[in-house]
């Protein structure tokens, strides 16, 4: 569809500071939502100058009763609007920020859901066919072994082990100190060899962050599996570190039914019960990340 010239100009201002292109992306989806809705609303273009507070309430009451939105959908289009107006104020494009009365919703506490197997492969597929090496081995290795972003910060070339066969990482710096040895599939060790072998630079001693591109906040490191998520068609809001973590995890048993202390002690989990109450969560059916049933 076509935007208004400014909302044009905050996703291009958002580029020029560095936002990720899946935070961008979710932008402009949330925006592109408000402006259909306006328009047909009204039949009047969309002009930021002419948004009133009651439109922003009605917009999100629709969202609530018509499209039964999930709240963290709605919530993460109200963050977008909001900062868009931010800006539109600030550029003298609108007189007012028309969202600062308008709260988010509460969110439910739950678990992370894990993808179900057709999205691992199609996360997979994506990153495997368009990715740089560093990318595929990040999203290869959360994959398939479950790390915590920490961990996986932490790492260390020496930390690796990658032989025909059979490989493993050193998780020296695990939660509360635990020190532990997961295995690697095929896949992961393929995907690290890549990765590697692309920075020979990299001696046993230094981080596994390449020196042209150093280990930076967990987030950005997750930003490759954010976008080869929207890539693949999927929700990139769906798609955390501990999603993947908990795909891991659901993956596991079912290859390794009743491995509870298995699992336990890939994920570095000191208290079995932990691990218990995730194989109870299994029962229920793995999410889906666009949000379908």
């Amino acid at each position: 569809m076509n935007f208004h010239p400014s909302i044009d100009h905050w996703l291009a201002e958002l580029e020029r500071q560095g936002k990720s292109q899946a935070t961008i992306a979710g932008y402009r989806r949330a925006l592109a939502h408000f402006v259909r809705w306006s328009e047909q609303t009204y039949g009047q273009a969309f002009d930021p100058a002419a948004i009133i507070p009651r439109d922003v309430a009605d917009w999100k009451t629709r969202q609530q009763t018509v499209e039964n939105a999930a709240p963290a959908t709605i919530n993460t289009r109200l963050t977008a609007l909001s900062q868009y107006f931010a800006w539109a104020v600030a550029e003298d494009m609108a007189r007012s920020d028309p969202t600062v009365s308008i709260s988010g919703l509460p969110l439910p506490a739950r678990r992370p859901k894990a993808l179900d197997e057709v999205y691992v492969r199609r996360l997979l597929r994506q990153v495997n066919q368009a990715g740089e090496p560093r990318d595929v081995a990040i999203v290869e290795l959360l994959l398939g072994t479950g790390l915590r972003v920490s961990e996986l910060l932490a790492l260390r070339v020496s930390d690796l082990t990658l032989g025909e066969r059979s490989g493993e990482v050193v998780v020296r710096r695990g939660k509360g100190g635990v020190h532990r040895w997961v295995p690697l599939t095929a896949p992961v060790r393929r995907a690290l060899r890549a990765y590697l072998d692309s920075q020979p630079k990299l001696k046993r001693g230094d981080p596994c962050g390449s020196a042209s591109r150093p280990a930076a906040r967990p987030e950005r490191h997750l930003q490759s599996a954010e976008k080869y998520a929207h890539l693949a068609g999927l929700d990139p809001d769906e798609i955390s570190p501990h999603v993947l973590r908990h795909t891991m995890a659901t993956r596991y048993l079912a290859a390794n039914p009743d491995d509870l202390r298995g699992l336990a002690a890939i994920l570095g989990h000191a208290d079995l019960n932990t691990v218990m109450d995730l194989h109870r969560a299994d029962h229920s059916r793995p999410g889906r990340p666009d949000g379908k049933s």
